[in-house]
């Protein structure tokens, strides 16, 4: 049975609620028109549909709880029992279609699946998928040492992906990373390479570039995607987001594109966090200096002295000014 655990929780909620919506249906149009042998090739639908949804263990299970529904309205409801081999026959034949109707199913998923994985690109942006990248990155790493060459690589992650998702929700989120993928393509010379490198993650593969290359390349990413401008919803329409970069260079930090890929995604990691505990100190820094400020209240000076002295030294200037005066 091919997997389906890509597909939601809801999607598959609603595939359920969908066969037994059509079942209940037929059946309680049965029972309120008491006209059996009219209705009951309507069992046919939530076969078919489970079928579909569900390849061959949805047509059994769909098939059975329909057989055993007929035969109770059969034991409730007044039929003529010449109808009775005719029921047989023609839930034997729905039984026989929906095991056609869910292997066929089942083929043509597990078909697109196949096709799917061998595509080098990625469904959702359109850029090439990671196993490509690697393989082409490799490829990059053996021109540059047959012929002294550098090559660089620059990893970036969306900021605050899972805040964004939250407020707008998992379809703006979805065109949030399909607008970066634009943006990138725009941002990169055409022959350097642009690959979707996780869920939320880009990497680019940059030939004949050194260490200070890819490091402008990546400033102009972050600038690029600090000044577009995304899609948010009714009350903020648009919205703003910010990347994190991180490089690595052949032959100066790694020799092997494996071991390229290690470091710079390990570097990503440090700045992002490296970044986070900046931003927790920076919000706690403010809260710090008032409880410091609230500290120093209490002293050895009382409020009224404190304030009498200031008094007492405006009043030995206003006298030594009267006298320089005279």
């Amino acid at each position: 049975m091919p997997d389906d655990s890509g597909k939601s929780p809801g999607v598959q909620l609603a595939r359920v609620m969908l066969v037994v919506v059509t079942g209940v249906f037929v059946t309680v149009l049965i029972i309120t028109t008491g006209d059996l042998e009219v209705f009951w090739p309507l069992y046919l639908v939530p076969i078919v549909i489970a079928a579909l949804a569900f390849h061959v263990a949805g047509a059994i299970l769909a098939a059975a709880v329909s057989t055993a529904l007929l035969a109770l309205l059969t034991a409730g409801v007044d039929f003529d029992p010449a109808v009775l081999p005719e029921l047989i026959v023609g839930m034997v034949a729905f039984f026989v279609s929906g095991l056609v109707i869910g292997a066929q199913s089942q083929r043509s998923t597990r078909h697109g699946q196949l096709l799917e994985e061998a595509s080098i690109l990625d469904p959702l942006t359109g850029l090439f998928k990671a196993e490509y990248l690697n393989e082409r990155l490799a490829e990059e790493l053996r021109r540059s040492e047959r012929y002294g060459l550098d090559c660089s690589i620059v990893l970036i992650t969306v900021n605050d992906f899972e805040e964004f998702k939250t407020q707008f929700g998992h379809y703006k989120a979805e065109v949030l990373l399909e607008h970066l993928a634009d943006i990138l393509r725009v941002t990169v010379r055409s022959h350097d390479i642009i690959a979707r490198y996780g869920h939320t993650a880009y990497c680019i593969v940059l030939p004949l570039t050194d260490a200070s290359g890819a490091e402008a390349a990546a400033e102009r990413i972050r600038e690029a995607v600090a000044a577009a401008e995304f899609e948010g919803d009714v009350i903020e329409p648009v919205t703003h987001c910010t990347v994190t970069a991180a490089i690595a260079t052949y032959p100066e930090d790694a020799l092997r594109a494996s071991e390229l890929t290690d470091i710079v995604n390990q570097r990503l990691d440090e700045t992002v966090s490296a970044s986070e505990t900046s931003a927790r100190e920076g919000s706690g820094a403010p809260a710090d200096a008032s409880a410091q400020e609230g500290a120093e209240v209490p002293d050895d000076t009382s409020p009224a002295e404190s304030t009498s002295e200031p008094e007492e030294h405006s009043a030995d200037e206003g006298t030594t000014d009267q006298g320089d005066t005279h």
